[in-house]
């Protein structure tokens, strides 16, 4: 069978089994696994799933970074029809209590210590208070009530071998797989529910998109809650039959040795990082020749990783690509080109990918012509099941026809491409004018020695709204109040003016790399409320 006619998330895991069992799959610190390794892994922790009473449609949670377990238990899950979790152990205990009282899952695989934290207080204490936990596994020491993971899914269970081979057969195409929850940029995040379907059919897009093939080696080192890292990244390398080098957390130094010690060939990471990774004193000497793609998304690139990145793929052949996606369309939905001009990668999010397709609305979902801005409408069969447990607001993001209202605005040129302005949360009203942040924030970040801007609309007892601009300039330069007021003069109309600048040398940051409005917005409600 063709790898384009495989239709449920594992079958990949045994295909490349079945073809190159010998051949490398995964790579966590010290332990290589080869593909015969990954579905051996993979069928003995679906075989201790069901000795645990895990049933089709319950969720299994994990707690953990990025490691050789997260892909062995995630193609488990879905190998016997559970719903597969990712948790970040750099979240609190209360963000915690949040998405596991949200999604009750049925086992809760776990670090024990991460970094220098230990987590078995936190692991106690959610042992204690969610009943719906039957099992819980920890990589490393288990705690009381606990048992280690390596030990328990080792275990023979050949009598479960015909009740895993009945339930893989029970499982459908459009059945659910994977939750992920959103950044919750606005109030509590939302549980977002993807169906094998949805995972492989954006995949098949996404595989010659970023010219990956079998012989690609990727590297990982976005937390396992995040839409980079289970699919985009962590799901393209099991379809794809490439190698998947993983960190457990984001070292710019490192990253700079593992690309030449294992031949790296994709790198795909959010501006700040690659940004980090300039500012160590052996970037300039590492070896890139091995790489053949950079990609990146979640931000606008600033002009300085755009020109650092083309002059090695000046020397190496390697391309540029980024686009948009989100959590809903788990991934990727437009890219950018091979070829494209520095300008089109700097500003666009690129183009609508064939067979998927992209329209600009306006208030009431009308499209709009190019050049207009408005909201992003998306479809395609990458469109999520819907948000967990809300099927009000589900209703809300998609309409009867398929269409799905991503909040995100943008116009989109003559090509087709298209330019994100911000979020409909973000846009504000002045004077009676629509505002759209990113507008501005572009202007600020053309300055040379600015690295980031967030504009935000605040309240204006003669305006209605006035934009207040956080900036963050390049490390080691500095830039004044004025120098930005002017700039922002000669290129924007008086109403678009912010009101106010902070520079700052550091600005919270999401784990995407975009600023944290919601930490900027938070610190404004609490200066308006002490003026």
């Amino acid at each position: 069978m063709s790898w384009k006619e495989l239709n449920l998330t594992w079958h990949y895991v045994e295909q490349w089994a079945d073809r190159k069992p010998m051949s490398e799959a995964l790579v966590f610190e010290d332990e290589r696994l080869t593909w015969g390794d990954f579905k051996e892994r993979m069928d003995a922790i679906a075989r201790a799933f069901l000795e645990i009473g895990v049933k089709k449609g319950d969720r299994v949670a994990m707690l953990s970074m990025a490691r050789n377990e997260f892909l062995t238990t995630y193609m488990a899950a879905h190998k016997i029809g559970a719903i597969w979790l990712g948790l970040s152990p750099k979240f609190s205990l209360d963000e915690l209590r949040y998405l596991i009282s949200d999604s009750t899952p049925a086992v809760l695989i776990t670090l024990s210590r991460y970094q220098d934290s230990d987590l078995s207080q936190t692991i106690t204490t959610l042992r204690a208070e969610f009943p719906c936990i039957r099992k819980i596994l920890v990589i490393g020491d288990p705690v009381q009530g606990t048992e280690g993971f390596s030990d328990y899914v080792s275990r023979p269970r050949h009598q479960y071998d015909e009740v895993l081979e009945k339930r893989a057969s029970e499982i459908g195409t459009t059945d659910e797989a994977l939750l992920m929850y959103t950044s919750g940029s606005t109030g509590k995040p939302k549980g977002v529910l993807h169906t094998h379907r949805s995972i492989i059919e954006n995949i098949r897009v996404e595989i010659p998109k970023f010219y990956f093939k079998e012989t690609t080696r990727g590297l990982l080192h976005f937390p396992i809650n995040h839409v980079a890292a289970d699919v985009e990244i962590g799901f393209a390398a099991i379809m794809g039959g490439g190698a998947l080098v993983m960190m457990d957390r984001f070292d710019p130094a490192e990253v700079l040795k593992i690309i030449p010690r294992e031949r790296i060939t994709v790198l795909g990471q959010v501006p700040v990082m690659f940004l980090l990774e300039f500012k160590q004193s052996d970037f300039f000497t590492t070896d890139f020749s091995s790489i053949e793609g950079f990609i990146w998304a979640g931000a606008a690139a600033p002009k300085i990783m755009i020109d650092v990145l083309d002059g090695i793929c000046r020397q190496t052949g390697a391309h540029l690509i980024t686009g948009y996606g989100s959590t809903e369309v788990c991934g990727f939905v437009t890219y950018t080109e091979k070829g494209d001009d520095l300008e089109t990668l700097m500003k666009s999010a690129g183009k609508i990918a064939d067979p998927f397709e992209l329209k600009i609305v306006d208030e009431h979902r009308r499209e709009l012509p190019d050049g207009q801005i408005g909201e992003i409408a998306v479809r395609g069969p990458f469109l999520m099941k819907g948000y967990y447990n809300k099927p009000e607001l589900t209703a809300e993001a998609i309409d009867e026809d398929g269409w799905h209202y991503t909040s995100d605005l943008a116009y989109k040129d003559a090509r087709g491409y298209i330019y994100i302005t911000g979020r409909r949360s973000e846009m504000f009203k002045t004077g009676g004018e629509n505002v759209y942040p990113r507008e501005i924030e572009d202007v600020i970040e053309s300055h040379d020695s600015v690295l980031f801007a967030a504009v935000l609309g605040v309240p204006d007892e003669i305006y209605q709204e006035v934009g207040w601009a956080y900036v963050m300039p390049m490390p080691g330069k500095a830039v004044t109040e004025d120098e930005l007021q002017r700039l922002c003069r000669s290129k924007l109309a008086n109403f678009k003016l912010p009101k106010k600048f902070f520079i700052r040398d550091l600005l919270p940051l999401l784990a995407s790399g975009k600023v944290d409005k919601l930490a900027l917005r938070k610190e404004i409600e609490e200066t308006l409320k002490n003026s």
